[in-house]
């Protein structure tokens, strides 16, 4: 496992990069990317430990390369930069995975704000698993309603159609959530069946008469 380091062609401070790699690699290794591709097939592999990302200026496109990283690897990412447009800035920051350095960097505390950045990263990467999570049993929730009524249409209880779904559930070693889906969606099919056969025998309207 490797720190990355990359550095933007614009950033030109050679003596502030050559002190912030030694310092970096006084206490674990690290590798220096000289390509965003480069950078991005290295980070694919996971041996990655943090990203510290260097450039003068925080372009829309780095951001977007590092908003990719962010949904592809799990890398704590530092940025430092001499100069950034606030709204992209906002909208890179809002994850809260990633950790912003403005203007010159210092060396010596480098490799306590990679142990910062690791932290953030973890917490709010545990952050975004509880929400997913939340956003799912919710999603859940409503499936099974919508499937209990519609079970309760055809003249059993809510009780019965619940333990109905469980039941299923557990015959085809399923969630609850995607029984109730796979109910909702049978419904909908013999629905649009019985609207098509409708249409199909519909008597035809004499528009001259």
């Amino acid at each position: 496992m490797v720190n990355l380091v990359y550095r933007d062609p614009s950033f030109k401070n050679e003596d502030l990069f050559v002190d912030c790699m030694s310092e970096l690699s006084s206490v674990e290794p690290c590798v220096e990317m000289t390509s965003l591709s480069q950078l991005e097939r290295q980070a694919m592999k996971g041996n990655g430990l943090c990203l510290v990302f260097f450039t003068e200026a925080l372009q829309p496109m780095q951001q977007v390369f590092i908003e990719r990283l962010l949904a592809s690897t799990a890398l704590p990412i530092i940025v430092n930069a001499y100069a950034w447009d606030e709204s992209h800035l906002e909208n890179l920051l809002k994850c809260g995975r990633v950790t912003f350095v403005p203007e010159k960097m210092t060396p010596k505390r480098l490799n306590s704000l990679v142990g910062l950045a690791k932290i953030r990263f973890n917490s709010a990467s545990n952050i975004l698993e509880k929400v997913k999570l939340l956003d799912a049993q919710c999603t859940g929730l409503k499936l099974m309603s919508k499937a209990k009524s519609l079970l309760q249409r055809q003249g059993v209880s809510e009780s019965q159609a619940h333990e109905l779904i469980q039941k299923q559930a557990m015959d085809r070693s399923i969630s609850l959530a995607d029984m109730a889906q796979q109910i909702i969606t049978a419904a909908q099919q013999l629905e649009a069946k019985k609207m098509h056969q409708f249409g199909a025998t519909a008597p035809v309207v004499n528009k001259e008469a």
